[in-house]
């Protein structure tokens, strides 16, 4: 029998949408995904979905194009997971914020509960895990991890990433580990393989990577094989060239033909053998020749959608923002950070 699984929505409803954006925005810290002036807006928390819907247009829709007719007239709820710290945390943050705490209740079976209200009436709940008996969840906040990495440069950029949260990160070279031979055919079979042996050996939680160049008109390729097309020695210039090489090769000399994406898999692996991944993705296409000297691997020849530089050329701190790597990161942080 099928059975439901995570919760991927919730929703609530307030007719001054401005009003909803500052509080989830800037008093919850939560990031705005999408927003129709006076009719939604809505905003990312972790691996979930809040949906804030104006219900006098919310229950008045009539297309088919979108879901059925929804709203309520009554105050919603919706609950955050918290631990003891961050209630306490979340406390001095609504006292400072001028917002009234309405109600903090310790439950009889274990758990707190601390109960505000959003500009609409909303009640907005922060509590433990324990008031339903689940376990916390795991975060990477204040601890040592080992990256599954010899290369100090992507070492320090992850630092640059984590530091922020109180995680501290090590190599797998400085801890004396080699690097595993990449024997899978996938993206998350890869950076898996690297940050269980990471695990393993040292004891602490490993964080891995795994990424590359898809091409569409190549079947994927260079794909989990694309340091591999540089040669042992890294010559991404040659790489390159036999990419372009391959796609003069079946007449694909248009943006349309040489449609491309970089991946990105992040694998963060505990000891005791749990494993999880966060994936990001930038699409675009290959122009050629190459231009810039920014960047590293295929950049000079990438140019994402939506933009004229390719990564080569562009700012590095834009490219961030927008990258495969920097993507992943950030659905990372916000489910374990």
């Amino acid at each position: 029998m099928i059975k439901a699984r995570h919760i991927l929505e919730t929703v609530l409803y307030a007719e001054d949408l401005s009003a909803a954006r500052r509080f989830y925005g800037d008093v919850l810290g939560l990031p705005a995904y999408q927003e129709v002036e006076g009719r939604l807006v809505f905003f990312r928390c972790a691996g979930q979905m809040l949906l804030v819907f104006n219900p006098s247009l919310s229950a008045a829709q009539i297309s088919a194009k979108g879901p059925p007719a929804h709203g309520t007239k009554g105050n919603g709820h919706v609950c955050f997971r918290s631990t003891l710290t961050e209630l306490e945390a979340w406390q001095k943050h609504f006292e400072a914020s001028d917002i009234a705490i309405e109600r903090i209740v310790d439950w009889p079976d274990g758990g707190r509960s601390v109960y505000v209200r959003d500009p609409a009436g909303n009640s907005v709940e922060f509590a433990e895990s324990k008031i339903w008996h689940l376990p916390e969840l795991k975060s990477l906040r204040d601890q040592k991890i080992v990256v599954a990495t010899h290369n100090q440069g992507k070492l320090r950029e992850i630092n640059e990433l984590l530091s922020p949260h109180g995680v501290t990160a090590v190599s797998a070279s400085s801890l004396g580990f080699d690097e595993p031979e990449e024997t899978e055919s996938t993206f998350t079979g890869n950076a898996k393989l690297k940050a269980a042996y990471s695990a393993e050996r040292s004891g602490l939680v490993a964080l891995a990577d795994d990424s590359g160049l898809c091409v569409d008109a190549l079947n994927g390729d260079p794909g989990v094989y694309t340091a591999n097309w540089a040669g042992p020695e890294r010559d991404w210039t040659m790489a390159m060239r036999l990419v372009e090489e391959k796609l003069q090769s079946i007449g694909a000399t248009t943006p349309d033909k040489r449609r491309a994406n970089f991946n990105c898999t992040l694998c963060v692996a505990w000891p005791h053998g749990e494993v999880q991944f966060f994936e990001g993705r930038v699409h675009g296409h290959l122009t050629w020749p190459p231009r810039g000297a920014r960047g590293f691997g295929y950049d000079p020849m990438f140019v994402p959608d939506g933009e004229m530089e390719t990564f080569g050329e562009m700012d590095p701190a834009k490219k961030t923002l927008m990258s495969h790597r920097g993507r992943a990161f950030e659905r990372l942080v916000d489910a374990l950070l």
